[in-house]
């Protein structure tokens, strides 16, 4: 092999030029895959590979250590080490996929910061394509609604949640990650005696008093703005003298240097006139109550007379009472003796009837207030027989 190389030397140099246009019209020819290299005996030729680059590119180790020869660029294989030969260029192939420059080593190289694309570092280089369509995309904030990949690349925003709630009474808000909120407006007015409220369509706001009555008669009821609502129960009270201020009744008297010299009753002890009924010293009842039995006590006075009722409250359509004569907003019907109210055999007593309707007959001629007489009559049921003793009252 090494003699046909010398021979070849010498004949280049006899024919230089022949040889390198041979070398030039390589333009068709494939690269060969061993090139023998010159020793660099051809002047300023630097030699060239064996078989002359072809379309598909230089030969793997053809090139010369003088220079690269022009025969063509890296093929598939790779670029020739060598310089270029200044005898001429083969017009050969383009280059190879193998010699392009890496870009990426991972995926995270090739992040473009779009949410809607898939980057991803493939043989060295970045490919990025659009994530699908319904890909989440969403930010920080839910208050826009969800945002989702449109399939083009562009992050597209959802419908944002409905924050309204139609309600005047409430303050809506939404808030980035626990999302709407519908905050009651304060409606306090600090006032234990009333009822806040608001109402939801207009908005406005109401303080109503707050009902303080218990339905208990014996007690006060009232209200302290900053304790609220109370019911204080009214106590006794003793007194000198044998009354009572106005709405208390005598439970009994006693006698007392206090009040007076020795040894009278002088004093009263009384009670706040509240309940159904109650007993009492003395024959005639508080207002809004009627008397419906006498009795006799030594806490009232000296044996052995009637000195006490029990008082029962004014309430119903009917009642009967001891005395002839009816409270106020009731008329008599009839009359009659009870030992209850006195001696025998006097009437003593009285059935009395609500002043309700437009007319109705009562004992006496005289009748109430928002009522005339329109006839009279008699009847042994409002006293002795036979003079007129009962009138008929209509309405005015």
């Amino acid at each position: 092999m090494l003699g046909l190389v010398g021979v070849v030397a010498c004949t280049a140099f006899d024919g230089a030029e022949e040889l390198l246009a041979e070398g030039a019209d390589g333009g068709g020819a494939s690269a060969g895959t061993g090139g023998v290299e010159s020793d660099g005996s051809f002047p300023n030729t630097g030699g060239s590979a064996t078989g002359g680059g072809g379309s598909g590119g230089a030969g793997l180790g053809g090139a010369s250590s003088g220079g690269a020869s022009f025969g063509g660029t890296a093929g598939t294989g790779g670029a020739s080490s060598g310089g270029a030969s200044s005898g001429g260029a083969s017009s050969g192939g383009t280059a190879g996929t193998g010699g392009v420059t890496p870009t990426c080593t991972n995926n995270a190289d090739c992040t473009d910061g779009n949410p809607c694309t898939v980057n991803a570092c493939q043989g060295g280089q970045c490919q990025n394509s659009f994530s699908p369509a319904g890909t989440n995309c969403d930010n920080a904030t839910v208050c826009d609604g969800v945002a989702t990949c449109n399939g083009s690349g562009v992050c597209a925003p959802g419908a944002p949640p409905q924050i309204d709630d139609g309600n005047a009474c409430t303050t809506d808000a939404c808030h980035p990650v626990s999302g709407v909120t519908h905050t009651p407006v304060n409606v306090n007015d600090n006032n234990a005696c009333t009822t806040d409220a608001c109402n939801p369509t207009t908005g406005q706001i109401t303080h109503t008093p707050v009902n303080v009555d218990d339905g208990n008669d014996c007690t006060i009821d009232s209200c302290d703005p900053v304790t609220g609502v109370k019911h204080t129960t009214v106590s006794s009270v003793t007194q000198c003298g044998l009354t009572c201020p106005s709405g208390y009744y005598p439970t009994s008297y006693s006698s007392s240097t206090q009040c007076g010299p020795c040894c009278a009753n002088n004093r009263a002890t009384c009670a706040y006139a509240c309940g159904a009924s109650f007993t009492q010293c003395g024959l005639t009842c508080p207002g809004g109550y009627h008397p419906t039995s006498y009795s006799s006590s030594t806490q009232c006075g000296p044996c052995c007379a009637n000195n006490r009722a029990t008082c029962a409250k004014d309430t119903g359509p009917s009642f009967t009472q001891c005395g002839l004569t009816c409270p106020s907003g009731y008329h008599p019907t009839s009359y009659s003796s009870s030992t209850q109210c006195g001696p025998c055999c006097a009437n003593n007593r009285a059935t009395c009837a609500e002043n309700t309707g437009n007319s109705f007959v009562q004992c006496g001629l005289t009748c109430p207030a928002g009522y005339v007489a329109t006839s009279f009559s008699s009847s042994t049921q409002c006293g002795p027989c036979c003079a007129n003793n009962r009138a008929t009252c209509t309405k005015v």
